[in-house]
């Protein structure tokens, strides 16, 4: 596996949080690794999901994200607003071009795995035209069985490979939180990792470790 796509069960669950703590988890053992957001949206002045990546890698900005809108909504939608168009097979070049660079390279979207990229084009649709396989980041509390479920479920229906599926800010406090890796794993047939909430940008290293082994290292 040279790459790794990160995808979620909807927006704000922390997709960038655990590409940061995956980059800083194979840079720690000394990999050359690469970060690419494809389509980063709600774009002021500065990416700041790039920004916070690329102060990790030490990528240009432009390297780590290629199209940016100013509007906090999916890349289409985006698209739509500002009417500013890119050329998909571009992009997929850009990602090539990363790809010989780096050791590895971790891959971000922007929402969930059915978000829109372009018209008739969607993340699910961008994964398997690059061979990517992915991490799914899911909220750890209620309301996380079906959006995760449904989310594989659609993924596995587009010949996507997911790998394992993050539980991100997990503190076990009530009975969903406490339940919800195991009905996930037995609905899913894939490994929970329960990552907790922490404050500041960086788990501790054993939730770093597993991260990066999830990928092979």
């Amino acid at each position: 596996m040279r790459a790794v796509f990160i995808t979620a069960t909807d927006t704000g669950v922390g997709k960038t949080f655990i590409s940061y703590n995956l980059v800083y988890a194979l840079k720690e053992r000394g990999i050359r690794v690469g970060y690419l957001k494809p389509v980063e949206t709600g774009v002021e002045d500065l990416p700041e999901d790039g920004s916070l990546l690329a102060s990790l890698t030490g990528q240009p900005l432009e390297e780590v994200v290629p199209v940016t809108y100013k509007l906090p909504v999916a890349p289409y939608a985006g698209l739509l607003e500002e009417g500013r168009d890119f050329s998909l097979e571009k992009l997929k070049e850009h990602y090539l071009r990363l790809l010989e660079r780096y050791e590895f390279l971790v891959v971000e979207g922007a929402g969930g795995i059915a978000v829109p990229v372009k018209k008739g084009y969607n993340y699910a649709d961008l994964a398997r035209e690059w061979n990517l396989k992915t991490l799914l980041v899911a909220r750890a509390g209620l309301g996380t069985i079906n959006h995760t479920f449904l989310s594989v479920y659609y993924m596995r229906s587009r010949n996507i490979e997911p790998i394992a599926i993050i539980m991100n800010g997990f503190e076990g406090k009530d009975v969903s939180e406490r339940t919800n890796p195991q009905i996930v794993e037995e609905l899913t047939n894939l490994k929970v990792v329960k990552v907790p909430r922490v404050k500041g940008l960086l788990l501790p290293a054993e939730y770093r470790n597993l991260l990066a082994e999830l990928v092979g290292f």
